[in-house]
């Protein structure tokens, strides 16, 4: 905060020492950012003063104590607890590096420059390679909305501009990589084919404007703005004057010629640069997740109104997110909700918020005629509503999470009776919630060692009987696989499948192909069930590293006993996977008594049943992109191993 208001008091009251291209931009740009942290700050003043520190429920009233102590200890905690803020940037700091190293060796050998030179040479097919060039980088040191003004200069149609400065907020390799690790492979397949296709549509509909008013030489003010070189020290506008000699990469290439060193003095720009919107996207999305109310999160990004894409992209307009930002506040939201998230509203965060940065709207109504502002505006916001809209119906499930490692390749499975998952942990992420009843979950605690679990309230799912049917199989090959990559097991690979039913329900026979499949996967699988091995003790579980628990039983059947139940606890304490599943085989309710037991520990609860379709449709997204997601998840796995 004393930072963000040290700047702002300057940009403010300093211009003989600040040029003013630096007023006319960076003040916006630190006025959003400024207000973003203040709103933040003041939801967590709310949420001590009135709720007590940590947790939504009401501290009780025989605590007195300090206000600042309170707020103290609640700021100490949100910073450095084992889910907090410094928790996650070291998180992220592998993807962060990663995408500055590669964005300032596309600086040092100023590929998009080079690039964008060439675009007058393409006509109309000049929209796709600017499109294309927005994407790729962020162009220039002295910003986008200058370099499309100099492509004006040089008499470039405004149709290719337009795609630039639309897509060039929208994703860089900085982005492209804290996407991945955020939200996953599919989500940065679907960012990235979002972004290119907003530029397009942005110069698309400019081109077919082109004889209404927006041809080149039309769509300047008169007198707004004076033609020359950006990069001359003695241009006459500060707005837009070009500061990039001062910066330390060029200051650096003037005075050598080694390209190792001016990649690191470039990479060194992009990290100061990018660094501080990784830092307000975390922090933002670390109190959004911990002290916004749930509801109000839920009626935006929750599924309840179809209009939801158009509230938050008209919301988004006055508010400066930043394209960094965007995927970690959102990977926040989806842990904060109860179920699964509104895929077409989250499109709508992420290419609406920045696309209409403050900066460039600024210097957009001071600079070019209203009509050519309004078009951007309309291009932005219809782009989003069309482009979110369009995912929505042919690439969204409005019950699926979207990029869900269990779910990858997965057409469809089948539905039936399922218990009903309940969330009461934000570690827990709903994979499926068909007509609000959650029906498979995840948690996954590795800041605290835990290994990964499933959850899934249909164990007809894993029986030979249904195990073949829709794409089963593959569902639980994911199992398996995901399972084994949030694993520390000193024995990988070796799975111990458990069947707790004794008196009633499927014996353990009804699960031969589901040892067979597992076998086919390259696991080392052993099935056992109660009347064979009568306890779950920790010499069982030593060798293992899945536990796959199958529950389902009459109430007349005991559960777990405490030591088993230890075993259990201490099994994946240890780092290692568990699948827990429950049906409701001939018990209903009563039978879900056992699961609950463990169950509840990592913030789940299973309750009632739910008649689904029998099949249900987990995805609807083309082979190209599962093509695609498919070889960055690859890439994430090898950064995650490093």
């Amino acid at each position: 905060i004393i930072y963000f208001s040290v700047q702002w008091w300057n940009t403010l009251h300093q211009g003989a020492s600040v040029s003013m291209k630096g007023a006319s931009m960076a003040t916006p740009m630190l006025a959003g950012m400024l207000i973003m942290v203040l709103a933040c700050v003041t939801l967590i003043l709310w949420h001590v003063w009135v709720y007590g520190p940590t947790g939504h429920r009401a501290a009780p009233a025989a605590e007195k104590q300090p206000f600042l102590l309170l707020l103290g200890r609640e700021l100490w905690d949100l910073v450095f607890n084992p889910h907090g803020i410094l928790a996650e940037l070291w998180d992220v700091l592998p993807y962060f590096l990663a995408g500055v190293l590669l964005a300032g060796y596309i600086r040092t050998y100023k590929i998009a420059v080079k690039m964008q030179a060439k675009l007058k040479r393409y006509g109309f097919l000049s929209i796709f390679v600017a499109s294309f060039v927005g994407i790729l980088t962020p162009l220039c040191a002295c910003g986008t909305l200058t370099t499309a003004i100099s492509l004006l200069f040089a008499g470039l149609p405004l149709a290719p501009v337009m795609a630039l400065l639309v897509t060039s907020p929208l994703l860089s390799p900085s982005t492209y990589l804290l996407t991945l690790n955020d939200l996953g492979p599919e989500w940065t397949v679907i960012r990235t084919i979002a972004a290119f296709s907003m530029g397009i549509f942005a110069g698309v509909v400019t081109h077919l404007l082109r004889n209404k008013g927006f041809r080149t030489e039309s769509v300047f003010i008169e007198g707004g703005i004076v033609r020359g070189d950006f990069h001359d020290e003695a241009y006459p506008d500060e707005r837009l004057r070009c500061n990039c000699k001062e910066k330390f990469g060029n200051r650096i290439a003037v005075r050598t010629g080694n390209k190792f060193l001016i990649f690191l003095a470039k990479s060194w720009e992009m990290f100061v640069l990018v660094g501080k919107y990784v830092l307000v996207g975390v922090a933002i999305g670390a109190v959004v997740e911990r002290y916004m109310p749930y509801d109000w999160i839920h009626r935006l990004f929750g599924r309840e109104d179809p209009l939801n894409i158009v509230w938050i992209t008209f919301g988004s307009v006055p508010v400066f997110l930043h394209q960094v930002s965007a995927s970690s506040i959102l990977y926040h939201i989806k842990s904060s909700l109860d179920g699964t998230l509104d895929s077409g509203a989250a499109l709508a965060f992420m290419i609406g918020g920045p696309v209409t940065a403050v900066p460039t709207m600024v210097l957009f109504w001071t600079i070019f005629k209203k009509r050519v502002f309004f078009l951007y505006l309309f291009v932005c916001i219809a782009g989003t509503i069309l482009l979110a809209y369009a995912f929505q119906f042919l690439v969204f499930v409005p019950y699926v999470d979207t990029g869900s490692a269990l779910l990858r390749d997965v057409r469809s499975l089948s539905g039936g009776m399922s218990s009903i998952i309940g969330k009461e942990n934000k570690n827990v992420r709903i994979v499926m919630d068909p007509d609000g009843n959650s029906m498979i979950a995840t948690a996954t605690n590795d800041l605290e060692g835990q290994g990964g679990i499933v959850f899934d309230g249909g164990l007809e799912r894993l029986l030979d009987r249904s195990a073949g049917k829709y794409d089963n199989r593959k569902y639980i090959a994911n199992i398996a696989a995901w399972l084994e990559e949030n694993n520390t097991s000193p024995e990988p690979r070796n799975i111990l499948i458990y069947d707790t039913f004794r008196t009633s329900g499927p014996d353990k026979s009804s699960f031969a192909n589901l040892k067979t499949l597992l076998e086919q996967q390259g696991f080392r699988v052993r099935l056992t069930d109660r009347r064979e091995t009568p306890e779950i003790t920790g010499r069982l579980l030593e060798e293992q590293g899945q536990l796959w628990l199958l529950f389902g039983q009459a109430g007349s059947d005991r559960g777990l006993s405490d030591r088993e139940l230890e075993a259990v606890t201490r099994f994946t304490s240890d780092g290692r996977g568990m699948l827990l599943a429950a049906g409701v085989h001939g018990a209903g309710a009563d039978g879900l008594s056992a699961p609950n037991r463990i169950a509840s520990g990592y913030g789940v609860t299973y309750s009632g049943t739910a008649q689904n379709a029998d099949e249900l449709p987990a995805t609807t997204g083309s082979y190209f992109l599962h093509r695609a997601s498919g070889i960055l998840g690859k890439i994430l796995k090898l950064v995650h191993k490093a």
